[in-house]
């Protein structure tokens, strides 16, 4: 069962309304409308959090719906304090990184990501983490036509890393290469100057489609 049919069960179990939802857990009936009909498909942690406590259930079972965690442990070792469970579910909430489909995108610009997939929160802290879908095999085999890139705006760009960069309003993967003091970007297409990079990121992590689209 997912998050949106998990929600609308026990809140029809108690027979409530969106409304009723609304005022005991201090939610907008908006927002909880928004999940039920999975316009919202990762609420907040401080979400799970109030709609657990509305429902007096442990929010492990809204995390699970939500695919977060696999199972529900039937024991704790004491029992927590809704701020012993704030803290430890918010370390462990996967954060979103947005997903673009033009190279860069630039801050304080009107784009919409088309996407967002989880990461550790830890990994996301301090990062400015961005992801863009390939397109193209101009490195393959380490990175395929539509895989997702992950890349850290904010991150130095060393030799032997995987850059992603904008040459001539076009975005190339490569790998950086120092060759005779002058730093190159190599792939399966040549060499570009790394210095003709208009903008340029490392590569932090690749995420493959195992299943493409038709």
């Amino acid at each position: 069962m997912d998050l949106t049919n998990k929600i609308k069960q026990l809140r029809e179990e108690r027979n409530w309304t969106q409304d009723e939802l609304a005022k005991r857990s201090g939610l907008d009936r908006a927002y909880i409308a928004a999940i039920e009909t999975k316009q919202i498909k990762k609420p907040s942690v401080g979400s799970f959090i109030k709609l657990a406590r509305a429902f007096k259930i442990r929010p492990e079972e809204l995390y699970q719906a939500a695919g977060y965690i696999k199972d529900v442990r039937t024991t704790i070792p004491h029992k927590e304090s809704w701020d012993e469970i704030l803290v430890r579910f918010n370390v462990a909430m996967p954060s979103s990184v947005p997903i673009y489909e033009e190279f860069p995108f630039h801050a304080g610009e009107d784009v919409a990501p088309i996407d967002f997939i989880p990461m550790v929160k830890n990994h996301v802290k301090k990062r400015n983490l961005e992801g863009y879908i390939v397109r193209g095999s101009c490195l393959r085999p380490k990175i395929e036509d539509k895989d997702i890139i992950i890349i850290d705006r904010d991150a130095p760009i060393e030799n032997g890393d995987i850059v992603a960069c904008l040459v001539d309003g076009k975005m190339h993967l490569a790998r950086l290469r120092k060759i005779a003091n002058e730093l190159w970007l190599e792939n399966n297409d040549g060499r570009i100057l790394f210095t003709e990079c208009e903008v340029a990121a490392p590569v932090i992590e690749v995420r493959r489609r195992l299943k493409q689209d038709s």
